[in-house]
């Protein structure tokens, strides 16, 4: 197995950023934006960071159930954008979703919940179009609004799929803070294992993170871009 601190060294953040338009959450949403009619920027911002929140216990893979929510938000385009416009919760709407998801429809009560919390988000800020140049403070925002830590998983998840969608409006690739950390999951962990020999638990995701966190800064490589280069190729190596 190649380790990781070999592999890195043929990267960059430009190679990073291609490889990000290669990935599938990307071109799902790549696709969706384009199949719209009548595009509000702001409510397609939302809905990313939306889709994120509940981005876990997931049945499938994430790709396949990212794919599913954006044909219904592309089927539904009209009903979103009138709910918007009329200041309405969408959360009905979202529920009724996940419980038809094929995808995602795991403890949906909780994650309708999760959802509840994010919208009051609403109550004070709908031009989220301002955070493409301050991803930090937008990371501090959602930790506020969902009360848990900016570097929990689903809060720097939404960041980076938040960066996706920014990119996508703008046609300009999105500038990833050194300082959001890396969304830690089972997959990363297994990745510090194989590189560290130290096995993870539930109390070191802080220590994983930080591992990920000190060769992101070696390699001048933002934490959330690093996180493509794992998951899209790294990854297939260490299946090898």
């Amino acid at each position: 197995m190649i380790k990781l601190e070999d592999f890195l060294k043929v990267y960059d953040v430009k190679k990073a950023k291609e490889l990000e338009h290669t990935d599938p959450q990307f071109l799902a949403l790549q696709n969706c934006r384009n199949n719209i009619k009548n595009k509000d920027e702001n409510l397609f911002l939302f809905l990313v960071i939306q889709c994120s929140i509940v981005s876990y216990q997931i049945a499938w893979s994430g790709e396949l159930r990212r794919t599913e929510f954006w044909k219904k938000v592309e089927k539904d385009r009209n009903i979103l954008q009138n709910m918007w416009k009329a200041n309405k919760n969408n959360s009905d709407w979202r529920l009724d979703f996940l419980k038809n998801s094929k995808n995602n429809k795991r403890i949906y009560n909780i994650k309708k919940s999760r959802l509840d919390k994010l919208n009051n988000i609403l109550k004070t800020e709908k031009n989220f179009l301002k955070y493409g140049n301050n991803l930090e403070e937008l990371n501090q925002l959602l930790a506020k609004t969902m009360n848990t830590a900016i570097y929990s998983k689903t809060i720097v998840f939404a960041i980076k799929m938040f960066g996706y969608a920014y990119t996508i409006i703008s046609w300009n690739d999105i500038n990833y803070p050194m300082s959001i950390n890396i969304p830690v999951d089972s997959r990363l962990k297994k990745i510090y294992f194989l590189n560290t020999n130290i096995l993870p638990t539930k109390t070191q995701t802080l220590e994983v993170s930080n591992y990920f966190w000190n060769l992101s800064k070696n390699f001048n490589i933002p934490p959330l871009d690093l996180d493509t280069i794992l998951r899209l190729d790294y990854r297939k190596h260490i299946q090898q």
